[in-house]
């Protein structure tokens, strides 16, 4: 490795007969408005104090030449390059003295004065970006403006730079285009060439770059690209199909989707991308077969988002009712049964089933203000936990209605009952995509189908505090309650594409502009027309024959064969009475609806402080700085920064600094967990752990 300093234009950009290209796998260019802003600034000020102005590092290293033209890759600087490049484009084409032009295009053109090199079309200019930035700064620079992707951050920063130059030179007459080009010969760098024995791959992790910070989608394309002499066609056939499918603003989420998928544990911000190198070293990947299974998934992400033409209207359908519903935590369970249906391990019609299920699990929980915080563990753990038995697949839809119907805690699927009643009582107004997705249900469920989307959700009973005389009068004496009670529940809402215009008139009035111009939302208001009032009779009415037509439609079929999960050795138990512990050995419990193993007590205790420790660290934090009791019974103090307190060994919470008490019985345990999980305002049932009854006495 050569370190050393540099300048911008008279390093990179002014020698002749050289070419820096831009790597498949780095990044597409994607510099701000407001770093393009930055740079100007600092390159006229550069000028006009007559200093030097640095930019950060350009690392590179050189290829193979080809036609006498010298090859280099940039590892880092390339965002940097690209934004010069697009402000001497700028400089050349808001020139109109001959030698600003001439000057500016001996710069970033490579010359040929006696054809002794062959320069050609794609040799000509000395950056070369990534394949779909480069095809954007080669019309650009053959001024072929009509071609250009205008919604590329090459044209946009392109243009940018053209108003900046023209804005400085209005400010100030006396700046020239030769001026703001020998700003940018002031600019300098940290020059570092890497040798054939540098591992480029480890050195770009470690360098501090100054430009936009790298995602974990950024780091897996660099990982599995940068390290492949095959890297154009792996890029072709598989990456560039992978960002096709995957738009940017969702690649992240994909990837961890992918982790969450292929790890035990959950993926995690600060190490999600050692945990993907992990698992590319454990799994005997090489790049290619890790981008193959990228790119499958990647079609399924796409497929689950949008839609497929290998799938039928109806799966598509059912998929879409997810993503309506922001269901998108389903999908670590949707890809193992897809997967399923891919290798002919069940058939459409399962897989409408099991689709059918979720999309009214989801319906139901959400409906019955289930906290959503144990979907995620419930999804990730689903599939192991319903085909741990492999026969269990010879009846799958029934394994995983079974599994929902059998859970003892909050994630199990709530009953006929429980879903009606919500329905009736529950606030819907503030779910809000749950009540867009049911009143549009409720008005297209006939084969006449009216486009919703320009349909908002409207208060029959005003939202207003201060409710009009009129409704006062129609609501009766206790207005006030059953405005509080009634505002926000099915029985007051329907859609309307004039939501501004009804507000907060009388109802008669809001009856007659229904009638008039809702005309198209009939079944919703079937019961609305034709009243004389709207009060807690009404509403209460209209909200018994909704909710009854909701429940119709989001039933799920029982299971025709009940799979029993149960092990005859082994019962379910919750924290809620510490004593049933005694005398028992646990082999798993369950939080927020991820299974854990635990072969003993201590372990579980251990497992479940270090996951409460992940969800919010605050709170143990306070209490091992305030050596708190957790028990009131017991003087043991249970966390504490200073390891001479504890009770027992001296274990560390997680990764802190934090040491936690041990050596309890396992009621003790089970009353520690117990106040741990009131302390974090959790509901006790989201704690349950599996134990058999064990004849010796367990010693923790």
């Amino acid at each position: 490795m050569d370190i050393a300093p540099g300048r911008i234009i008279n390093d990179f950009i002014e020698p002749n007969k050289r070419q820096y290209a831009i790597p498949v796998y780095q990044r597409n260019y994607e510099w701000s408005e407001d770093d393009c802003k930055k740079l100007f600034e600092d390159i006229v000020n550069a000028y006009k104090r007559d200093k030097q102005h640095f930019c950060g590092s350009v690392v590179f290293a050189p290829l193979n030449n080809g036609l006498n033209i010298q090859s280099y890759v940039i590892i880092d600087g390339q965002q940097r390059l690209t934004t010069i490049y697009l402000l001497l484009k700028a400089l050349l084409d808001l020139a109109d003295k001959k030698y600003d032009k001439e000057a500016i295009l001996d710069t970033i053109i490579n010359k040929d004065k006696y054809d002794s090199f062959d320069v050609t079309e794609a040799t000509k200019l000395k950056l070369k970006p990534v394949k779909s930035d480069n095809r954007q700064l080669m019309l650009i620079m053959d001024n072929k403006f009509d071609e250009v992707d205008r919604s590329s951050g090459i044209w946009h920063n392109y243009e940018l730079f053209c108003t900046l130059i023209k804005r400085a030179m209005e400010k100030d007459p006396d700046l020239r285009i030769k001026d703001i080009f020998n700003g940018i010969g002031r600019l300098t760098c940290a020059r570092i060439q890497l040798g054939p024995d540098d591992n480029a791959q480890e050195i770009f992790e470690r360098i501090n770059s100054t430009g936009v910070p790298l995602s974990l989608a950024d780091k897996i394309r660099n990982f599995v690209l940068m390290t492949d002499v095959d890297q154009d066609r792996l890029f072709e056939e598989y990456w560039i199909k992978i960002e096709q499918l995957v738009k940017k603003d969702y690649r992240n989420e994909f990837f961890y989707s992918y982790l969450n998928l292929k790890l035990d544990e959950f993926a995690k911000e600060k190490y999600a991308y050692d945990q993907f190198k992990g698992l590319y070293e454990d799994g005997g990947y090489d790049n290619e077969t890790m981008l193959q299974e990228l790119l499958h998934y990647a079609e399924l992400y796409h497929s689950f988002m949008h839609g497929s033409s290998k799938y039928s209207d109806e799966v598509n359908s059912l998929l879409g009712n997810l993503q309506a519903l922001n269901q998108t935590t389903a999908f670590l369970f949707l890809y193992r049964v897809f997967d399923d249906f891919l290798n002919e391990v069940i058939s459409e019609k399962e897989l409408v089933k099991t689709l059918r299920l979720l999309v009214s699990y989801s319906v139901r929980r959400t409906m019955c203000e289930i906290a959503s915080n144990s979907l995620r563990g419930l999804y990730k753990t689903l599939y192991t936990r319903v085909f741990n038995v492999p026969e269990n697949k010879e009846h799958y839809y029934d394994s995983i209605v079974s599994f929902l119907t059998q859970l003892t805690s909050r994630d199990e699927m709530p009953r006929d009952l429980t879903f009606l009643e919500a329905l009736k009582k529950n606030d819907l107004y503030h779910k809000y995509a749950l009540c867009r997705f049911l009143l549009t249900s409720i008005e297209n469920q006939s084969k006449e189908q009216i486009l919703t989307d320009n349909l908002t959700i409207e208060h029959i009973m005003p939202q207003n505090k201060n409710l009009s005389t009129n409704w006062q009068n129609m609501l009766g004496t206790d207005y006030e309650n059953v405005r509080n009670t009634y505002l926000h529940t099915l029985g007051n809402l329907t859609l309307t594409g004039h939501n501004s215009e009804l507000g907060d008139r009388p109802f008669l009035q809001k009856l007659d502009m229904l009638d008039e111009k809702g005309t198209k939302v009939v079944i919703l208001n079937k019961d609305v027309k034709g009243l004389t009032a709207w009060n807690k009779d009404t509403i209460e009415a209209r909200a018994e024959r909704l909710s009854k037509m909701i429940l119709d439609m989001f039933r799920y079929d029982k299971p025709e064969k009940v799979v029993s999960f149960a092990d005859p050795r082994y019962k379910e138990y919750t924290c809620e009475n510490p004593e049933d512990a005694t005398y028992k050995a646990p082999n798993y419990f369950v939080f927020m609806g991820e299974r854990i193993k635990a072969s003993n007590f201590a372990e579980m205790l251990r497992i479940f402080i270090d996951k409460l420790y992940e969800l919010d660290p605050s709170l143990i934090e306070s209490m091992a700085r305030s050596n708190e009791n957790i028990l009131e019974w017991s003087s043991v103090v249970m966390f504490s920064y200073d390891y001479k307190l504890t009770w027992g060994s001296n274990l560390k919470v997680a990764d802190s600094e934090i040491y936690e008490s041990s050596g309890f019985s396992a009621a003790t345990i089970m009353c520690i967990i117990r106040a741990l999980v009131d302390r974090y305002g959790l509901d006790r049932s989201d704690f349950v752990y599996s134990a058999r009854d064990n004849k010796k006495k367990e010693g923790n």
